[in-house]
């Protein structure tokens, strides 16, 4: 088949530089589907890139105006990006399918649909009606707005990456027209030594839903059993500058260290490798694909306990904590660090379930039910 994927970021070189967790399922998955289909991918540009070129097999088209990575606000950029995405669809040959990845590209993908009569799928990582503003503040109305929207639509088929996000998605959609794909996971394959000093990593979007600043107030409580304790966050976002501040009043600049943007997610999975636990203290998760990646590193976790991140890990591999109480996390961490017993035999289910995620499984079920829908539009 010829597939359209439109996502509004995506990697730009073999380095695959991904920045968040709706990019690295659409890479994944056009890489996948790249084995068995002809995979053209639309997505914004970058500053350092060409306005077309192919990542292995994936035909990448850039559109739009060159703006760098945002959750919010860029509302001319991104709207530019819309319309210059659908002109470049409804050019394409013989597009047998057309998804978009994330709100941003659901209506853009909806739109092409109908002009070019061709079937629309919805990757869904999370519905958000009636908690974008609360979330993302007033500029969330916007996402509210668009959502509502493309879900009263004629949409072919949604795929959420969950179960929790399929249900939430039946009051908006029939049940016939759903179906839950669980995302791949790519396996890193890293070598890296444990830290010398008791060491806790997270890697998060520096904005208020990931709640790294209860990560930092925990910290605080488990360093007065073990002063030494190291908490490393991979990350950048708007509340950069406030979350140093908050570790420099709590006096943990000597534990806690801000590694910004790492390009490579090998070396992020490095980190992730070489810490004694992973920690996610976001309330808001699609699926919650990097505490997968921890437990096939064998790093037992500590999360908010939210049902994306609870199916995910099939309660294996980590510890929950009730969500933005960060004193049960320090709890967590503590009892993690203090019972060796019970680390061992995290490291070792954790493992074990990870596995469910493997990129040939997925890939050929995604296929299957795309050539499915396919045969069923005709």
């Amino acid at each position: 088949m010829n597939i359209c994927i439109i996502t509004e970021y995506f990697p730009h070189s073999e380095d695959l530089e991904i920045k968040g967790g709706v990019e690295v399922c659409a890479f994944n998955e056009a890489r996948e589907l790249s084995k068995y289909n002809n995979i053209t991918v639309l997505t914004s540009h970058d500053e350092n890139n060409s306005e077309e070129f192919y990542l292995e097999d994936i035909h990448v088209i850039c559109c739009g105006s060159k703006h760098n990575y945002t959750q919010k606000g860029s509302f001319i950029q991104r709207l530019r990006f819309m319309y210059d995405a659908y002109k470049e669809a409804i050019k394409l040959k013989d597009i047998d399918i057309v998804i978009g990845y994330n709100f941003i590209t659901y209506l853009v993908a909806w739109r092409v649909s109908r002009k070019l009569g061709i079937p629309i799928v919805a990757r869904y990582h999370d519905v958000w009606i009636g908690r974008w503003v609360e979330t993302m503040g007033i500029t969330g109305l916007f996402g509210d707005i668009m959502e509502r929207y493309f879900l009263s639509r004629d949409i072919d088929l949604a795929l959420p990456v969950s179960d929790y996000t399929h249900e939430n998605l039946l009051p908006y959609l029939p049940a016939d027209r759903i179906k839950t794909v669980h995302n791949i996971v790519d396996f890193p394959l890293v070598k890296s030594e444990k830290y010398d000093k008791p060491t806790i990593s997270c890697v998060a979007r520096l904005v208020e839903y990931k709640r790294v600043d209860d990560l930092i107030r925990a910290v605080e409580i488990v360093k007065e059993e073990i002063p030494d304790i190291q908490c490393k966050i991979i990350g950048t976002g708007p509340m950069d500058e406030e979350l140093k501040k908050l570790t420099t009043e709590k006096k943990l600049d000597d534990n806690i260290e801000f590694l910004g943007f790492i390009e490579k997610h090998e070396d992020v999975m490095k980190v992730v490798n070489s810490s004694d636990v992973f920690c996610l203290p976001s309330i808001v998760e699609g699926f919650g694909i990097v505490v997968i990646e921890a437990m096939s590193l064998k790093t037992p976790f500590v999360a908010a306990k939210i049902p994306p991140v609870v199916e995910a890990s099939g309660k294996k591999g980590g510890l929950f904590f009730e969500p933005k109480n960060y004193v049960e996390l320090s709890n967590q961490i503590l009892k993690l660090l203090n019972d060796k017993e019970l680390y061992e035999k995290l490291q070792t289910e954790g493992f074990q379930q990870s596995q469910n995620y493997s990129r040939e499984a997925i890939g050929l079920k995604l296929n299957d039910i795309f050539n499915n829908l396919k045969i069923d539009k005709k």
